[in-house]
C-alpha cells in the first residue's frame, strides 16, 4: 500500500500543477491574443481616419478649383456648372451657388437651401478669404464653402454624413458586421453600419436602446472630452470589449472613428482548446492511476527481480553517457571539419589531396570552379592536357610549378608531401593558384619599364642626331641656292629629301618621349566615338568595312584629354581596317564594368599570332610595310597616363579585340602628368 501511495502522490501532485500551469498559460494567451486583436484594430482605425481626411481635402481642393474656374469665367450658364462639377467628378456631391445676400444662382442635387439655411451659410462664408475653403459642420450634412468673384458669390458643397461614411467604409468588412461607428466631437452619432436608425442619437442623452449593446459609455466620452491621446487603444471591463479609436480633424470637424469587438468571441477558441486539453490531462491522469494500480497488483515479484532491475538501470546510465559522450564527439568532428572546410575554401586557390600515383581522392569546391567537372577519382595530368611548363623550382620540400594553359591562363601548382604516423610519404597535397591576372600585371610592368627606357633611348638619339642633322640641313639649303650644275642640284635634292625623312622620324620620337597630355575637360566617351567613326568613314579603305555600334547610355562623363583619346580611337580602328584588306566588320562597344568605363575594339580581320601579342606595343615594332611601330605604342602611353589600360586579345583567322579600361571615380591629375 505504500508503494501505491508512493505512485499516486507523486501523480496527483504533477497533475496539479499541469492543471494550475494549463489555467494560468490560457489566462495569457488569451490577454496576447486580445492584445494583438486590438492592435489590428487600432490599424484599421487609423486606416479608416485617414481615408476620411484625405476625402475632405479632396472635397476642400475640388471646392477652391471650382470657385477660381468660376471667378474667370462670369456668367457661366448652368449647363457649364454641371459639366465643371462633372470634370471634377462631383456626382454624388450637392452644389449651391449663393450671392452675398442669399440669393441662390445655381443648385444641382437633393439639398435644403431654405431662406434661413442660405443666410447662415452665407454668414458663415463672408469670414472666409478668396483662394480658401472652410468646412462647415450640421448634424447630418458637411458643407463646403469658398467665395470667388470678388466675395461677392459663394460656391457650397454639400454631402451627407452618412453617404461620405458609406463611401469610405464600402470594402471595410468590420463595418459590415457592424462593428465601426463614428461620432463627432459633440458625442452625436454620425454613423453606424447596422443601426442606422440611430444616427444623430448623443452618447449623453439616455437611451435605452443603446445599452442593448453598451454597457456605458465613459470610453467614448473620456476619448470625445480629450482625456486621452488621439488615437489609441484599450479593453473595456465594463462589457469586455476590446475598443481602438482614431481622430479625424479638419478645420472644426473633429470625429472619431472607433472599432470594438467583444472579448469572448475574440478568445473563444482558445476556451473551447484548453478545455480540451484539461480534459486530455485528466484522462491521462485517470489512465495512469488504473494503469499504476494494475501494475502495483500484478509486480508482486518485483523485490526478487530488484538487483536485476538496478543492474540493467546502471546499463542504461551507462550506455546513455556512452551515447551522449559520442555525440558530443561526433559534434566536436563536424565543427572540426566545417571549420577546415571553410579554410580550405576561403583560400581563394584549388586544393586536392592525391595518391602516389597522382590520381585525385580529394578536392576543395574551388577546384570544381576552376576547372567545371568533378575531379575526383581522376588522375592529375588529365586536367593540364593543354598545360605547357614555364618553370619549376623547389624549396623545403615544397615544389612550385608555374604552367600556361590553352585558354592563355596562368596556374601556379605548390607541391607538398604528406606523411604518416611512420614519416613515411603516402600522399601529396596541392595548390592550385589561378595567376593569371598576376602575369598580366607583370607584363604590363614590363611593358613600362621597356616603353620607359625605349623611350630615354630614343631622346638620347633624338638630340645626337638632330643638332648635326640641323647643321647639314642648313648647308643643303645653302648649296642649293648657289648651286647652277644641274646634276648637282638634283643629288642636294635627293639628299635634302632623305634628311626631311630623318626629321621626321627624330620627329615622332621626340614627340613618343615627350608626349605632352594636353588640356584636361569633362568628355562624353560615346560622342567621342562617334566623331571618330565620322572622321574615318570618309577614308577609301573604309569603305569595304562595316562599323556596328554598341555604345551604352547609361556612361558618365570623365575628365581626361579628348584630342589624346581621339587619336587612339583613330590608331585602333585603322589598325582594324588594316587587318581587313578585303573588307570586314568593326564592333565598337562602350560599357560600365567594376566602376570602369569599357571601350571594345573588335574585327573580324586576321588576327594577330601569339607570339606577336607580346610585341605589338614595343616602339618600332610592327608588320606593315609602311609602318614606323610607334601607334600602338603611343596610344599605350596615352592610356596608361590617364591612369586606364590598354589589352589586346587574338585570334588567328578570327580576328582582334582592342580593349580600353579608364576609371570613372578616380580624378586625373594634371600635374602627375
Amino acid at each position: 500500500m505504500k508503494g501505491y501511495l508512493l505512485i499516486i502522490i507523486p501523480l496527483l501532485i504533477v497533475t496539479s500543477i499541469l492543471i494550475s500551469l494549463n489555467i494560468f498559460f490560457q489566462h495569457s494567451l488569451q490577454m496576447q491574443i486580445a492584445e494583438d486583436f486590438n492592435a489590428q484594430q487600432l490599424i484599421l482605425a487609423q486606416s479608416i481616419s485617414h481615408r476620411i481626411k484625405e476625402y475632405l481635402k479632396h472635397m476642400k481642393d475640388d471646392t477652391i478649383s471650382l470657385s477660381y474656374i468660376l471667378s474667370k469665367m462670369d456668367g457661366t450658364s448652368n449647363e457649364e456648372i454641371i459639366k465643371l462639377k462633372a470634370f471634377f467628378g462631383l456626382t454624388r456631391t450637392n452644389m449651391v451657388v449663393l450671392t452675398n445676400n442669399g440669393s441662390v444662382i445655381f443648385q444641382d442635387g437633393d439639398i435644403d437651401v431654405s431662406s434661413e439655411k442660405a443666410q447662415f451659410l452665407v454668414k458663415k462664408a463672408k469670414s472666409v478669404p478668396f483662394g480658401s475653403s472652410v468646412f462647415i459642420e450640421t448634424p447630418k450634412m458637411i458643407y463646403c464653402i469658398s467665395p470667388f468673384s470678388d466675395s461677392k458669390k459663394f460656391i457650397f458643397l454639400s454631402l451627407n454624413s452618412i453617404d461620405l461614411a458609406k463611401e469610405v467604409l464600402t470594402d471595410i468588412q468590420a463595418a459590415k458586421k457592424g462593428n465601426i461607428w463614428i461620432l463627432t466631437g459633440q458625442g452625436d452619432l454620425l454613423y453606424h453600419p447596422t443601426q442606422t436608425d440611430m444616427a444623430g442619437r448623443n452618447i449623453y442623452s439616455k437611451d435605452n436602446r443603446c445599452f442593448d449593446c453598451h454597457a456605458s459609455f465613459d470610453f467614448e466620452r473620456n476619448v470625445i472630452e480629450n482625456k486621452m491621446s488621439f488615437q489609441g487603444k484599450a479593453i473595456n471591463p465594463n462589457d469586455e470589449r476590446l475598443l481602438a479609436y482614431s481622430k479625424v480633424q479638419i478645420d472644426d470637424i473633429l470625429w472619431t472613428v472607433f472599432l470594438s469587438a467583444n472579448y469572448s468571441n475574440v478568445i473563444h477558441i482558445t476556451e473551447k482548446s484548453m478545455k480540451v486539453y484539461s480534459y486530455l490531462i485528466l484522462t491521462i491522469l485517470t489512465a495512469t492511476v488504473i494503469f499504476s494500480a494494475i501494475l502495483f497488483i500484478f509486480n508482486k515479484k518485483r523485490l526478487a527481480t530488484k538487483e536485476l532491475e538496478i543492474k540493467q538501470q546502471n546499463m542504461e546510465k551507462y550506455a546513455d553517457a556512452l551515447e551522449e559522450n559520442v555525440k558530443i564527439k561526433t559534434s566536436a568532428l563536424i565543427r572540426e571539419r566545417e571549420k577546415l572546410t571553410t579554410i580550405l575554401n576561403a583560400i581563394g586557390g584549388g586544393i586536392i589531396l592525391i595518391d602516389k600515383q597522382g590520381k585525385i581522392v580529394w578536392a576543395n569546391d574551388k577546384i570544381k570552379e576552376m576547372f567545371e567537372i568533378d575531379v575526383i577519382g581522376k588522375y592529375c595530368e588529365e586536367l593540364w592536357v593543354d598545360c605547357d611548363i614555364s618553370s619549376t623550382y623547389t624549396k623545403d620540400n615544397f615544389e612550385t610549378t608555374i604552367m600556361s594553359m590553352s585558354n592563355e591562363k596562368f596556374l601556379q601548382i605548390i607541391t607538398a608531401p604528406v606523411k604518416n604516423e611512420q614519416g613515411e610519404i603516402y600522399r601529396y597535397i596541392r595548390l592550385i593558384q589561378d595567376i593569371t591576372e598576376i602575369k598580366k600585371m607583370e607584363e604590363q610592368i614590363t611593358n613600362s619599364e621597356k616603353l620607359a627606357s625605349i623611350g630615354r633611348l630614343a631622346a638620347g638619339i633624338a638630340h645626337e642626331i638632330g643638332n648635326p642633322l640641323t647643321s647639314i640641313f642648313s648647308y643643303v639649303q645653302i648649296l642649293k641656292e648657289i648651286e647652277d650644275d644641274q646634276f648637282k642640284k638634283e643629288g642636294l635634292e635627293t639628299i635634302y629629301f632623305h634628311i626631311e625623312r630623318i626629321s621626321e622620324t627624330l620627329k615622332q620620337l621626340s614627340n613618343f618621349t615627350k608626349m605632352p597630355f594636353g588640356e584636361m575637360q569633362l568628355s562624353d566617351i560615346n560622342e567621342l566615338i562617334e566623331n571618330t567613326i565620322k572622321l574615318i568613314q570618309y577614308d577609301k579603305q573604309a569603305k569595304k568595312i562595316v562599323i556596328t555600334k554598341e555604345l551604352s547610355n547609361s556612361l558618365p562623363q570623365i575628365i581626361t584629354n579628348t584630342n589624346q583619346l581621339s587619336q587612339v580611337f583613330i590608331n585602333l580602328i585603322l589598325n582594324a581596317i588594316d587587318a581587313m584588306p578585303d573588307g570586314g566588320k568593326i564592333f565598337v562597344r562602350s560599357y560600365i564594368k567594376d566602376n570602369n568605363i569599357v571601350i571594345d575594339f573588335e574585327d573580324t580581320g586576321i588576327g594577330i599570332p601569339k607570339e606577336n601579342l607580346l610585341k605589338i606595343f614595343d616602339p618600332f615594332y610592327t608588320t606593315k610595310e609602311k609602318g614606323t611601330g610607334l601607334g600602338l605604342a603611343v596610344s599605350y602611353n596615352i592610356i596608361k597616363k590617364m591612369n586606364g589600360m590598354l589589352t589586346v586579345d587574338s585570334e588567328v583567322r578570327k580576328g582582334t579585340v582592342f580593349k580600353i579600361t579608364l576609371p570613372i571615380t578616380e580624378q586625373i591629375n594634371k600635374n602627375a602628368i
